[in-house]
Order: C-alpha cells, then sequence, then structure tokens
C-alpha cells in the first residue's frame, strides 16, 4: 500500500512468496518511490526478511499482540489492517521485533530443539518407570538412579519376551528402551555442537563466571540478547524476557502483579533453575534471596524469581563492562557488605 493526501491507497494481493513478493516490490520501486515494508512477526519472518531487505530502503517485522487495540473494531479484514499498520509505519509507531541475524536465528532453533529433545527424554523416561511399576517392579535391581548402567543391564533383560499374551509388556518396553536411546543419542550430538559453538563467543566465559550459571543459561542469554547495546537499561532488559511484574495503575492507585512472562520461556526458566544453584554458592546472592523472603518460607519461589531477576541484572552490567563476577561488588547491590559478613 502508498499514499498521501493527493493520492489514494493502492492494494495489492498476492501469495506470500518471495519471488512474487520481489516482482511487486521491483514494479513499485520502478515509479521512483522509496519503499518502506512491514508485516507481522511469524514462523517464516526471518527467512523473508534475508529474503526483502535489499529490494527496499528498509524492513520492519511488527508484533501484533502489542497492537490488539488498533485491530479493536467492528469491521476488519485484511485491506483495512494493512491500511493500518501502513498508518503506524509512517509516524514510526509499529511496536518493531529485533530481527537477529541468520546465524543467530538459527542458534536459537538449536536451543529450542534442545529443551524439547530434553523434555522427551524425560516423558520416555517416565513411561519406562511406569511400565515396570505397572507389572510388580517397584523399584530397580540397583540401589541408586533407576538410569545408571547396571539398572539399564536390567531392563534390557525384562524387555526380552516370546510370544506370550500375557507379557506383551516386555515388547513395549523393548520399544521405549530403544526410543530413549536413540533420543539420548541425538541429545547428546546436539549439546556437544553448542558447547563448541559456546566456546566461541565472548561473553560465554564471563557469564559462567557467575555461581550456578552453566553452559546452557549462558548460551540462551547470549543468543537471546544479540546485541547488549539495544537494552539501554537494566529494566528494559529485564522486562524484555518478562521478569520485570505487570503494572495496574489508575488514578492515586498503582498494583503490582506477577511477572508478565513475556518474551522467551526458555531463558526463565533457565534463569529460574540457575537462580536455585546461585543462592546455594553465593553468600551474596543467598543474603538477597532470605531478605525477599523476610522469613517466610511461602515466600521461596517469589524470591528465586527475585533472585533470577537480580542475576539478569548482574549479566547485563558484566555484558557492558566486560568483566567476570564480582561476589563483593555483588553483594554491596544487594545492599550488603560481604566483608563484615565474612
Amino acid at each position: 500500500m502508498r499514499g498521501s493526501k493527493r493520492q489514494k491507497d493502492c492494494f495489492s494481493t498476492f501469495e506470500t512468496d518471495p519471488e512474487k513478493m520481489k516482482q511487486f516490490l521491483k514494479q513499485q520501486g520502478s515509479r521512483g518511490d522509496r519503499l518502506h515494508l512491514t508485516f507481522e512477526i511469524s514462523g517464516q519472518a526471518g527467512y523473508l526478511h534475508d529474503q526483502l531487505r535489499g529490494h527496499v530502503e528498509d524492513v520492519t517485522v511488527s508484533n501484533p499482540t502489542r497492537m490488539t487495540w488498533i485491530y479493536r473494531t467492528s469491521k476488519k479484514n485484511d485491506r483495512i489492517d494493512a491500511r493500518k499498520q501502513a498508518v503506524l509505519l509512517s509516524i514510526d509507531e509499529v511496536p518493531k521485533v529485533h530481527m537477529p541475524r541468520l546465524e543467530v536465528r538459527q542458534w536459537r532453533v538449536t536451543i529450542q530443539h534442545r529443551r524439547k529433545m530434553v523434555s522427551r527424554v524425560c516423558q520416555v523416561k517416565n513411561r519406562i518407570r511406569a511400565i515396570i511399576k505397572a507389572n510388580g517392579f517397584s523399584r530397580p535391581v540397583e540401589s541408586g538412579s533407576w538410569w545408571k548402567s547396571a539398572n539399564r543391564l536390567w531392563m534390557r533383560g525384562l524387555a526380552c519376551f516370546e510370544a506370550d499374551a500375557e507379557q506383551l509388556w516386555r515388547m513395549s518396553l523393548a520399544d521405549m528402551l530403544e526410543e530413549l536411546n536413540m533420543l539420548e543419542s541425538q541429545l547428546k550430538r546436539v549439546t556437544n555442537y553448542l558447547d563448541r559453538y559456546l566456546a566461541g563467543q565472548s561473553g560465554g566465559k564471563l557469564l559462567m563466571s557467575v555461581p550456578g550459571v552453566g553452559p546452557r543459561t549462558a548460551e540462551a542469554i547470549l543468543a537471546y540478547t544479540d546485541d547488549i547495546r539495544r537494552f539501554r537499561r537494566t529494566k528494559q532488559y529485564c522486562a524484555y524476557f518478562g521478569l520485570t511484574p505487570k503494572l495496574d495503575e489508575s488514578g492515586s492507585t498503582r498494583r503490582l502483579g506477577h511477572i508478565s512472562k513475556q518474551g522467551p520461556s526458555v531463558v526463565r526458566w533457565l534463569l529460574v533453575e540457575s537462580a536455585w544453584q546461585a543462592i546455594r554458592k553465593s553468600p551474596a546472592l543467598k543474603a538477597f534471596y532470605e531478605k525477599v523472603m523476610n522469613g517466610q518460607k511461602g515466600r521461596g519461589k517469589i524470591a528465586a524469581v527475585a533472585v533470577a531477576r537480580k542475576l539478569l541484572s548482574i549479566m547485563r552490567a558484566m555484558l557492558v563492562n566486560g568483566e567476570l563476577f564480582n561476589e563483593e561488588l555483588v553483594g554491596r547491590s544487594c545492599g550488603f557488605d560481604m566483608r563484615k559478613s565474612a
């Protein structure tokens, strides 16, 4: 669509095909117009962004969830929505989505892929335990973990079966054990790749100097941050990962609710897991955790999320300044003098 006070809006409809879109943009550019393109975020957004950015002045990928108020009308169709988005683009009010380069996008996809694989491995392990317990084996033959070598050999022995209608559960067990071996092999391959890739990132060792932060948390932070310079303030950085509270304010009434949970859930999940480790390993963060708890056991999870946000603030400062974790400095930022406590 293009238009001004002297021109009528022009609309065209075509398939979401990069080549057809390029042809359309080439036709529009032949008129001497400066072209500015915007479209909503989707699974194809990254690919379309890379394919089309060389044919226009700039490409803006928009976040439709932040424009819901615009679409709340009694009349809605593609033409009306396109015009609304074009008007917002003309006044620079489109809620933009940061589009990282292809390498970073692929890094993010691999991180998400690994998380799903971990979930699938856990599901298969739960099914294996369930079918074994359902057939009279309440615990493995060897004490300790179900998944150590001796108990895995025992499970494979249980999976040996003959064509007996009363023992068909053993066939299911054999299939599950085979599936588990395949998933664990795939998980190991993906993990090894991510470890090698993280080793080549300058911020990896920096973030892993934080107590409780391992390679999985460090890589997720780096991948979804992409460029730390695009976050001017710590609050903006924490809000991007959904760790700031919702605000409901009207007149003199101001209410802070639960965290917004916007942004990549994989980062929040890893940060909270790292927070529990950091509470055990860092005296400063443990003191901060106890301060938020205020002696109330029911506030444990709330305090852990507060530590996760504190970790994120610390990580931003480390990435900006290029400095390793400093226990004494963190203690002062939390309001504690670690030298006195020592």
